[in-house]
């Protein structure tokens, strides 16, 4: 999502009356130390488009963009105030910014062929653990785009509870990859051998995504312009790619909600496409999740320390509000800041925005959350980045333990057949009309809804069919109360 958060979200908003109107910014600086009341006292100092010009503040040191005259400006009221390089092309000046002296991305970080082929070894070598999966295409540059599953027997579609984790909607956010691609090392390498690692492989699926924007991915990781966003689309139809901002970003292109969030500006850095779908890589996604209906889900993004959850719309929370508070602060208890002297922060996401949470949970009921990784940059010196793998797998682990419930598991069949149908299980005291109605998954007849401890009634129906209303379902503190319905064809 790439939010500005804290001192960054804030930073140069006013103009300065001691300014002129300013010439291009042509200088990169580093400042520091810098604080973040430092970095406060520099807001008069910029005008309306300062917020572009922060490039990063990640602990106390800033790269800056600025005209010759706040160059100055800032030498005189600031210490620790050097230039970088001076160029009139802004990608090159974020370049050095982020990429380094060596102006190409740190060996720390991998590119999308390193991850697949670091899948597909995983692969060889634990054959029983996890499979690759294809998922669909690129919209621009047709490259594949991948999946792994995870379990103790991966080869198999198993009636089991699933997860999933996705990395890179936004190019530029590559912390999300990274992450994912330490989970599934982690989870393949440490089955049979952690216990923890081993009952979640057993009784349930993990599903992970590690680079959805792949095109935009591979921008960035090749070293051809670390500011880029979105996936690469040729929006001009020019037939010249990376003409930096076109693209869509298809963190705005899901169908729910649609119109109401992102922009119609194609040179928008949250531009949401045409239409919902119309980019590739989310009717990939739309594709994963009609075949395997999650149970709950983590996407990745960065940055700002912040779990984002369903939601806040229009002074409406989400049906399933407690929960999903109560997931998320658990979620966010688990991931320790930078810093080290607090967790992250669980928010409530808007719900009108088009992006990967609202749909998921308001189409499939998938608990979607969003982790916004590190703070101060799309992605960060590479440094930082052991640490911050380090501190959100807790995180993931937290999510792991989902698949154990507590919560609801009913098995829908045909009466006469017993064969798995696809049918409505609705829950009339907590469901609105805000979201879809859930569904069973087609080939097994399962649904699994997670749901705090109570009595419920639970309707489940299908047109062709006669409904079933279970009264008095009851569910526990711990594990998941199980239902076997029959539904009867209607003559």
């Amino acid at each position: 999502m790439g939010h500005r958060r804290l001192v960054v979200g804030t930073l140069l908003l006013f103009v300065s009356a001691a300014l002129p109107a300013q010439p291009r910014r042509t200088t990169l600086l580093e400042i520091s130390p810098l604080s973040d009341k430092e970095m406060l006292r520099m807001i008069p100092l910029f005008g309306e488009e300062g917020r572009q010009c922060v490039i990063s503040h990640v602990r106390d040191r800033a790269f800056v963009l600025a005209t010759p005259a706040e160059a100055s400006l800032l030498a005189e009221r600031f210490r620790g105030v050097s230039v970088v390089m001076t160029d009139t092309s802004a990608r090159t000046l974020h370049r050095r910014a982020m990429y380094g002296p060596a102006m190409k991305l740190p060996p720390v970080y991998h590119t999308y062929d390193q991850i697949v082929a670091e899948g597909e070894r995983l692969a060889r070598e634990y054959p029983a653990l996890i499979v690759k999966r294809q998922i669909g295409r690129t919209t621009q540059e047709g490259r594949p785009i991948v999946a792994f599953r995870i379990s103790s027997d991966a080869r198999t579609s198993l009636d089991r509870p699933r997860i999933l984790f996705t990395g890179c909607h936004h190019a530029d956010e590559l912390m999300g990859a990274e992450i994912s691609l330490a989970l599934m090392r982690q989870l393949v390498e440490g089955y049979g051998k952690d216990s923890r690692i081993t009952e979640w492989l057993r009784h349930g699926e993990v599903f992970v995504v590690p680079v959805l924007n792949v095109d935009g991915h591979t921008v960035v990781t090749s070293g051809i312009d670390p500011r880029w966003r979105k996936n690469t689309r040729d929006g001009n139809r020019n037939g010249v790619l990376y003409e930096f901002p076109e693209g869509v970003d298809i963190n705005r292109n899901y169908d729910f909600n649609w119109a109401h969030g992102g922009s119609d500006d194609p040179m928008s850095e949250r531009y949401r496409g045409e239409y919902p779908f119309s980019e590739s890589e989310n009717r990939a996604m739309r594709a994963l999740a009609d075949d395997e209906r999650f149970l709950a889900a983590i996407t990745y993004h960065s940055q700002g320390e912040v779990i984002f959850y369903p939601w806040e719309w229009r002074g409406r929370k989400a049906p399933d509000d407690a929960l999903l508070t109560s997931m998320a602060r658990g979620l966010a208890g688990s991931i320790r800041t930078m810093k080290g002297d607090t967790c992250y922060k669980a928010e409530y996401g808007a719900g009108t925005v088009g992006q990967s949470y609202p749909w998921l949970y308001g189409r499939y009921g998938t608990f979607d959350f969003v982790i916004e990784v590190g703070l101060g940059a799309s992605f960060f010196p590479p440094e930082e980045v052991p640490g911050i793998i380090a501190a959100n797998l807790p995180g993931a682990h937290v999510a792991l333990d989902w698949m154990n419930g507590p919560g609801l598991s009913i098995r829908v069949t045909d009466a006469s057949s017993a064969k798995p149908l696809e049918a409505r299980v609705w829950i009339p005291s907590v469901e609105t009309e805000d979201v879809d109605r859930r569904t069973s998954h087609p080939a097994t007849g399962r649904f699994w809804r997670l749901l705090p401890a109570g009595s419920y009634t639970v309707v489940v129906s299908r047109d062709g069919y006669g409904t079933v209303v279970l009264k008095d379902v009851r569910i526990s503190t711990e594990g998941w109360t199980t239902h076997e319905v029959k539904l009867a064809g209607l003559n």
